[in-house]
């Protein structure tokens, strides 16, 4: 990659983590002022044209700042997949002794406190060929967001809650044996088109398993995809 594309992907990235973090808009010479680009302000507001050029940032009204798209999103975790360092998990051979000694709801249910418990964001885990799902958090997230995204998170709710349409969804995605993100208008489902899923596909025991996080396009992604890794 040459200095001017990687310098791109940096402006991105920051423009990405700073929606993330606080909801604000990016312009250049805020960018410039929170991180050492070396480079001029005028240098950075061409990158920001050409980010928006290619449908990654846009810009909300009228001011000179800048804010990601879903496809910019989908680029920044990406970007994550290919740069994050790989992470020690719980062996397969661990999690089939689990099952041996448990009964499989009980391993579906711990696999989702655990996970709730690492990122405080809804989670859910699922055997489709066994009808069996569980889902965590919906009341400790909602009482976290309280009055920001009700709508948002009633369409959530009404998914989870009608299991075999999920179960159905899930079984449906292009999801493989690594961690799979849909954002936005990714999910293929209504009451998702403004929420992100990250996923992870498992085979255990002859079945196939889901395991995954759901929650607002501003959540942590890096933080996010790192603990579904570790949590398997």
């Amino acid at each position: 990659m040459s200095k001017i594309q990687d310098r791109k992907v940096q402006v991105l990235k920051f423009i990405v983590e700073e929606y993330l973090k606080t909801g604000e808009i990016m312009g250049s010479k805020n960018l410039l002022s929170k991180y050492d680009l070396q480079v001029s302000s005028a240098t950075v507001r061409n990158d920001m044209a050409s980010l928006e050029d290619m449908g990654l940032i846009f810009q909300p009204y009228n001011s000179a700042g800048r804010l990601p798209t879903n496809r910019g999103l989908r680029v920044f975790v990406d970007y994550l997949m290919q740069t994050m360092p790989s992470v020690f998990i719980e062996a397969e051979q661990e999690l089939n002794q689990k099952i041996e000694k448990n009964r499989i709801d009980d391993v579906l249910y711990g696999l989702v406190a655990r996970l709730t418990k690492i990122t405080g964001e809804i989670t859910f885990a699922c055997i489709p060929s066994l009808g069996t799902s569980y889902y965590l958090w919906l009341s400790n997230y909602l009482e976290r967001h309280h009055g920001a995204l009700w709508e948002e998170m009633y369409q959530v709710i009404k998914c989870l809650e009608n299991k075999h349409q999920f179960i159905d969804f899930l079984s449906w995605l292009d999801i493989g044996t690594r961690v799979s993100a849909f954002i936005g208008e990714e999910n293929v489902i209504p009451e998702l088109e403004s929420s992100t899923m990250i996923v992870k596909r498992i085979e255990i025991n002859g079945y196939t398993w889901y395991l995954g996080i759901m929650g607002s396009t501003m959540m942590d992604y890096a933080f996010n995809i790192t603990a579904l890794r570790q949590v398997l």
